[in-house]
């Protein structure tokens, strides 16, 4: 049987202030000049990894994981209105795969 993921627990977990390098990976990387400045969320998160210290990196990779569930768990819509209202993101998540693949990159640059 699949494990069932508490949907009103992941959504209190979406704030900045229990994903404080999350705010500010999204105020940093993934603003409203995103497009021009990195060309996707994914090459956002490969110039991030390329700046950040080691420890800045791993915390950002534990708490980006909450993000992928949020992405697998709620309506996009849902998901998106959160970024929007409680981080203050321009942001606009397509598919849950764009934040996959964010958290991809994280994963990769760890692992070098």
């Amino acid at each position: 049987m699949p494990h069932e993921i508490d949907t009103a627990a992941l959504d209190e977990r979406l704030t900045p202030e229990e994903l404080p390098r999350v705010a500010f990976f999204l105020a940093g990387y993934l603003h409203e000049d995103l497009e021009p400045v990195h060309g996707s969320a994914a090459k956002a998160a490969y110039h991030y990894a390329a700046e950040a210290e080691l420890d800045e990196l791993e915390e950002l990779s534990a708490e980006w994981e909450v993000l992928q569930a949020a992405a697998r768990a709620l309506p996009l819509e849902r998901l998106n209105g959160i970024l929007r209202e409680r981080f203050r993101s321009a942001w606009y998540v397509s598919a849950a795969s764009e934040v996959e693949a964010v958290g991809q990159e994280f994963q990769r640059a760890l692992a070098e």
